[in-house]
Protein backbone atom coordinates (compact mmCIF):
# COMPACT_ATOMS: atom_id res chain seq x y z
CA UNK A 1 0.00 0.00 0.00
CA UNK A 2 2.83 2.38 0.83
CA UNK A 3 4.56 1.71 -2.32
CA UNK A 4 1.17 2.92 -3.86
CA UNK A 5 1.12 5.86 -2.59
CA UNK A 6 4.98 6.95 -2.92
CA UNK A 7 3.87 5.77 -6.60
CA UNK A 8 1.03 8.09 -6.97
CA UNK A 9 2.81 11.30 -5.52
CA UNK A 10 5.91 10.75 -7.57
CA UNK A 11 3.42 10.80 -10.73
CA UNK A 12 1.98 13.85 -9.40
CA UNK A 13 5.29 15.24 -8.47
CA UNK A 14 6.54 14.56 -12.07
CA UNK A 15 3.13 16.27 -13.65
CA UNK A 16 3.68 19.28 -11.57
CA UNK A 17 7.44 19.60 -12.46
CA UNK A 18 6.16 19.14 -16.36
CA UNK A 19 3.34 21.76 -15.67
CA UNK A 20 5.59 24.26 -13.97
CA UNK A 21 8.23 23.63 -16.77
CA UNK A 22 5.82 24.48 -19.97
CA UNK A 23 4.53 27.27 -18.01
CA UNK A 24 8.32 28.63 -18.10
CA UNK A 25 9.00 27.86 -21.58
CA UNK A 26 5.46 29.19 -22.69
CA UNK A 27 5.90 32.43 -21.15
CA UNK A 28 9.23 32.64 -22.02
CA UNK A 29 8.47 31.83 -25.79
CA UNK A 30 6.07 34.69 -25.96
CA UNK A 31 8.14 37.22 -24.26
CA UNK A 32 10.94 36.88 -26.88
CA UNK A 33 8.96 36.32 -29.65
CA UNK A 34 9.57 39.08 -32.52
CA UNK A 35 5.86 40.28 -34.57
CA UNK A 36 6.36 41.65 -37.99
CA UNK A 37 5.76 45.64 -37.62
CA UNK A 38 3.42 47.51 -39.40
CA UNK A 39 4.23 49.85 -42.33
CA UNK A 40 2.59 52.87 -42.19
CA UNK A 41 3.78 56.77 -41.82
CA UNK A 42 2.39 58.84 -39.50
CA UNK A 43 4.96 62.07 -38.85
CA UNK A 44 3.29 64.41 -40.80
CA UNK A 45 -0.28 63.97 -39.03
CA UNK A 46 2.03 64.15 -35.66
CA UNK A 47 3.73 67.44 -36.52
CA UNK A 48 -0.18 69.21 -37.68
CA UNK A 49 -2.33 66.97 -34.60
CA UNK A 50 -4.19 69.22 -32.44
CA UNK A 51 -2.09 68.82 -29.27
CA UNK A 52 -4.89 69.68 -26.67
CA UNK A 53 -7.04 66.69 -28.30
CA UNK A 54 -3.77 64.27 -27.16
CA UNK A 55 -4.01 65.44 -24.09
CA UNK A 56 -7.60 64.60 -23.55
CA UNK A 57 -7.17 61.40 -24.86
CA UNK A 58 -4.21 60.61 -22.78
CA UNK A 59 -6.03 62.10 -19.41
CA UNK A 60 -9.92 61.18 -20.03
CA UNK A 61 -11.12 59.30 -22.77
CA UNK A 62 -8.28 56.09 -23.42
CA UNK A 63 -7.16 56.39 -19.47
CA UNK A 64 -3.61 56.23 -20.13
CA UNK A 65 -2.91 58.06 -17.03
CA UNK A 66 -4.15 55.37 -14.80
CA UNK A 67 -0.86 53.33 -15.52
CA UNK A 68 1.71 56.16 -16.45
CA UNK A 69 0.30 58.85 -14.48
CA UNK A 70 -0.13 62.58 -14.34
CA UNK A 71 3.54 63.04 -15.57
CA UNK A 72 3.62 60.06 -17.69
CA UNK A 73 6.84 58.70 -15.77
CA UNK A 74 4.96 55.42 -14.92
CA UNK A 75 3.15 54.45 -11.62
CA UNK A 76 2.32 51.17 -9.48
CA UNK A 77 -0.41 49.32 -11.48
CA UNK A 78 -0.97 46.37 -9.42
CA UNK A 79 1.23 44.94 -6.63
CA UNK A 80 -0.57 40.95 -6.04
CA UNK A 81 2.18 38.27 -5.59
CA UNK A 82 0.28 36.03 -7.32
CA UNK A 83 0.11 38.26 -10.53
CA UNK A 84 2.98 40.04 -9.48
CA UNK A 85 4.19 43.82 -9.62
CA UNK A 86 3.78 46.04 -12.48
CA UNK A 87 4.38 49.78 -12.98
CA UNK A 88 3.36 51.57 -16.08
CA UNK A 89 6.70 52.63 -18.47
CA UNK A 90 8.00 55.90 -18.68
CA UNK A 91 6.35 57.69 -21.79
CA UNK A 92 8.19 61.15 -21.12
CA UNK A 93 11.10 61.62 -23.57
CA UNK A 94 13.73 60.47 -20.98
CA UNK A 95 12.86 57.66 -22.13
CA UNK A 96 10.89 57.91 -26.03
CA UNK A 97 13.50 60.20 -27.30
CA UNK A 98 15.19 57.67 -29.69
CA UNK A 99 11.52 56.12 -31.02
CA UNK A 100 10.10 57.53 -34.32
CA UNK A 101 6.55 58.52 -34.41
CA UNK A 102 5.65 55.48 -35.37
CA UNK A 103 7.49 53.41 -33.20
CA UNK A 104 5.29 54.90 -31.15
CA UNK A 105 2.30 54.49 -32.50
CA UNK A 106 2.95 51.01 -33.08
CA UNK A 107 3.31 50.59 -29.62
CA UNK A 108 0.03 52.07 -28.88
CA UNK A 109 -2.20 50.75 -31.56
CA UNK A 110 -0.55 47.40 -32.04
CA UNK A 111 0.83 46.40 -28.73
CA UNK A 112 4.66 45.77 -30.38
CA UNK A 113 7.98 47.53 -28.89
CA UNK A 114 10.66 49.09 -31.25
CA UNK A 115 12.50 45.87 -30.42
CA UNK A 116 9.87 43.59 -32.32
CA UNK A 117 8.43 42.15 -29.12
CA UNK A 118 5.30 42.82 -27.66
CA UNK A 119 5.17 44.81 -24.97
CA UNK A 120 3.66 43.66 -21.69
CA UNK A 121 0.81 44.62 -19.64
CA UNK A 122 -0.12 47.03 -22.47
CA UNK A 123 -4.10 47.28 -23.82
CA UNK A 124 -3.66 47.47 -26.90
CA UNK A 125 -6.46 45.96 -27.93
CA UNK A 126 -8.45 48.70 -26.34
CA UNK A 127 -6.95 51.34 -28.87
CA UNK A 128 -7.64 48.97 -32.50
CA UNK A 129 -10.48 51.31 -33.22
CA UNK A 130 -8.90 54.66 -32.30
CA UNK A 131 -8.08 56.92 -35.43
CA UNK A 132 -4.57 57.23 -36.96
CA UNK A 133 -5.36 60.80 -36.26
CA UNK A 134 -6.36 60.24 -32.52
CA UNK A 135 -3.07 58.23 -32.01
CA UNK A 136 -0.55 60.86 -33.86
CA UNK A 137 -2.51 63.67 -31.71
CA UNK A 138 -1.42 61.01 -28.17
CA UNK A 139 2.14 61.19 -30.26
CA UNK A 140 2.09 64.58 -30.30
CA UNK A 141 1.28 65.01 -27.14
CA UNK A 142 3.81 63.10 -25.31
CA UNK A 143 6.41 65.12 -27.68
CA UNK A 144 5.59 68.15 -25.70
CA UNK A 145 5.79 66.26 -22.52
CA UNK A 146 8.95 67.36 -19.82
CA UNK A 147 11.44 64.78 -19.84
CA UNK A 148 11.29 62.54 -16.30
CA UNK A 149 14.67 61.08 -15.38
CA UNK A 150 13.28 57.88 -13.98
CA UNK A 151 14.42 54.79 -14.91
CA UNK A 152 11.81 51.95 -15.91
CA UNK A 153 11.09 50.22 -13.49
CA UNK A 154 11.33 46.17 -13.31
CA UNK A 155 8.04 44.50 -13.67
CA UNK A 156 8.02 40.95 -12.04
CA UNK A 157 5.10 38.33 -12.55
CA UNK A 158 4.18 35.61 -10.47
CA UNK A 159 2.47 32.08 -10.86
CA UNK A 160 -0.89 33.11 -11.69
CA UNK A 161 -0.12 35.76 -14.13
CA UNK A 162 2.32 33.53 -16.01
CA UNK A 163 0.10 30.66 -16.34
CA UNK A 164 -2.71 33.00 -17.36
CA UNK A 165 -0.89 34.16 -19.89
CA UNK A 166 0.40 31.41 -21.14
CA UNK A 167 -3.19 29.87 -22.06
CA UNK A 168 -4.41 33.13 -23.39
CA UNK A 169 -6.41 33.97 -20.55
CA UNK A 170 -5.06 37.42 -20.03
CA UNK A 171 -4.48 38.92 -23.24
CA UNK A 172 -2.93 42.55 -21.67
CA UNK A 173 0.08 40.61 -21.02
CA UNK A 174 1.06 40.05 -24.51
CA UNK A 175 -1.45 42.21 -26.60
CA UNK A 176 0.52 41.70 -30.12
CA UNK A 177 0.14 37.97 -29.77
CA UNK A 178 -3.93 38.84 -30.23
CA UNK A 179 -3.40 42.22 -32.68
CA UNK A 180 -4.02 42.19 -36.07
CA UNK A 181 -0.24 43.53 -37.72
CA UNK A 182 -2.18 44.04 -41.19
CA UNK A 183 -5.44 45.72 -39.53
CA UNK A 184 -5.07 49.68 -40.42
CA UNK A 185 -6.43 52.66 -38.27
CA UNK A 186 -10.44 52.78 -37.98
CA UNK A 187 -12.14 55.89 -38.81
CA UNK A 188 -13.31 58.01 -36.60
CA UNK A 189 -17.17 59.83 -36.32
CA UNK A 190 -17.47 63.25 -36.36
CA UNK A 191 -17.39 64.12 -32.45
CA UNK A 192 -20.94 65.21 -30.99
CA UNK A 193 -23.60 63.94 -29.15
CA UNK A 194 -24.01 60.58 -31.45
CA UNK A 195 -24.58 56.73 -31.07
CA UNK A 196 -21.80 56.58 -33.54
CA UNK A 197 -19.13 58.55 -31.37
CA UNK A 198 -20.38 57.06 -28.12
CA UNK A 199 -19.44 53.42 -30.06
CA UNK A 200 -16.00 55.01 -30.94
CA UNK A 201 -15.89 56.43 -27.08
CA UNK A 202 -16.83 53.30 -25.48
CA UNK A 203 -14.06 51.21 -27.73
CA UNK A 204 -11.46 52.03 -24.71
CA UNK A 205 -13.74 50.13 -22.10
CA UNK A 206 -13.58 46.84 -23.69
CA UNK A 207 -10.34 45.63 -22.30
CA UNK A 208 -12.60 45.20 -18.90
CA UNK A 209 -16.42 44.91 -20.49
CA UNK A 210 -15.67 42.73 -23.53
CA UNK A 211 -16.25 43.08 -26.75
CA UNK A 212 -20.28 42.65 -26.21
CA UNK A 213 -19.86 45.29 -23.19
CA UNK A 214 -21.93 42.42 -21.10
CA UNK A 215 -19.13 42.59 -18.66
CA UNK A 216 -17.72 39.80 -16.08
CA UNK A 217 -14.78 38.55 -15.04
CA UNK A 218 -11.74 41.03 -15.88
CA UNK A 219 -8.98 39.19 -17.74
CA UNK A 220 -6.04 39.42 -16.06
CA UNK A 221 -6.46 41.78 -13.55
CA UNK A 222 -6.05 42.13 -9.94
CA UNK A 223 -8.18 39.44 -7.99
CA UNK A 224 -8.70 41.46 -5.54
CA UNK A 225 -10.87 43.91 -8.49
CA UNK A 226 -15.13 43.54 -8.93
CA UNK A 227 -16.17 42.29 -11.99
CA UNK A 228 -17.16 44.58 -14.73
CA UNK A 229 -20.41 46.14 -15.07
CA UNK A 230 -22.90 45.01 -17.48
CA UNK A 231 -22.95 48.21 -19.88
CA UNK A 232 -25.84 46.57 -22.14
CA UNK A 233 -27.80 48.96 -20.41
CA UNK A 234 -30.99 49.25 -23.07
CA UNK A 235 -32.95 46.84 -21.60
CA UNK A 236 -33.07 47.50 -18.02
CA UNK A 237 -35.28 50.68 -17.07
CA UNK A 238 -33.52 51.63 -13.84
CA UNK A 239 -30.77 53.14 -16.80
CA UNK A 240 -32.20 56.45 -18.28
CA UNK A 241 -29.95 59.27 -19.83
CA UNK A 242 -30.81 61.05 -16.51
CA UNK A 243 -29.36 57.82 -14.57
CA UNK A 244 -26.74 57.64 -16.90
CA UNK A 245 -25.51 61.44 -16.30
CA UNK A 246 -26.12 61.08 -12.95
CA UNK A 247 -23.72 58.02 -12.79
CA UNK A 248 -21.05 59.50 -14.49
CA UNK A 249 -20.60 62.73 -12.73
CA UNK A 250 -20.97 61.42 -9.24
CA UNK A 251 -19.57 57.76 -9.23
CA UNK A 252 -22.27 56.21 -7.65
CA UNK A 253 -24.77 53.13 -9.36
CA UNK A 254 -28.49 53.92 -9.84
CA UNK A 255 -28.71 50.23 -9.69
CA UNK A 256 -26.82 49.55 -5.94
CA UNK A 257 -26.91 53.13 -5.17
CA UNK A 258 -23.43 52.33 -4.23
CA UNK A 259 -20.13 54.12 -5.00
CA UNK A 260 -18.75 52.48 -8.40
CA UNK A 261 -15.23 50.78 -7.09
CA UNK A 262 -11.83 50.49 -8.84
CA UNK A 263 -10.43 49.55 -11.73
CA UNK A 264 -13.69 51.80 -13.20
CA UNK A 265 -12.12 55.12 -14.23
CA UNK A 266 -14.40 57.08 -11.94
CA UNK A 267 -12.10 59.99 -11.75
CA UNK A 268 -12.09 59.87 -15.63
CA UNK A 269 -15.73 59.54 -16.17
CA UNK A 270 -16.51 62.97 -14.31
CA UNK A 271 -14.39 65.06 -16.17
CA UNK A 272 -16.66 63.74 -19.79
CA UNK A 273 -18.02 67.18 -21.03
CA UNK A 274 -22.14 66.99 -21.78
CA UNK A 275 -21.51 65.38 -25.85
CA UNK A 276 -19.33 63.05 -24.80
CA UNK A 277 -21.74 61.75 -21.31
CA UNK A 278 -24.74 62.22 -24.05
CA UNK A 279 -22.66 59.86 -26.95
CA UNK A 280 -21.96 56.97 -24.40
CA UNK A 281 -25.99 57.25 -23.30
CA UNK A 282 -26.81 57.08 -27.21
CA UNK A 283 -24.50 54.04 -27.90
CA UNK A 284 -25.14 52.03 -24.53
CA UNK A 285 -28.92 52.29 -24.53
CA UNK A 286 -28.86 50.84 -28.18
CA UNK A 287 -27.40 46.98 -26.59
CA UNK A 288 -29.99 45.03 -25.12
Amino acid sequence: MKRIILRAFAGILLLAILFVGFIAFRFNALATQNYPTPQFTIAADVSSADIALGHRIYAVRAGCIDCHGEDASGVLIMENGPMGKIHGANLTPYNLKDWSDEEIATAIRYGIHKSGRSLRFMPSFDYTAMSKGDIAALVAYLRTLDSVEKPLQENSYGPIARMLSSFGKMPVMFPAAIIDPAAGFAEKPKEGPTAEFGRYLASSCVGCHGEDMAGGPIPGGDPSWPEAGNSRLGSNPIWTKESFAHMVSTGISPTTGQAIRAPMPVALLKQFNEDEVTALWEYLKTLD
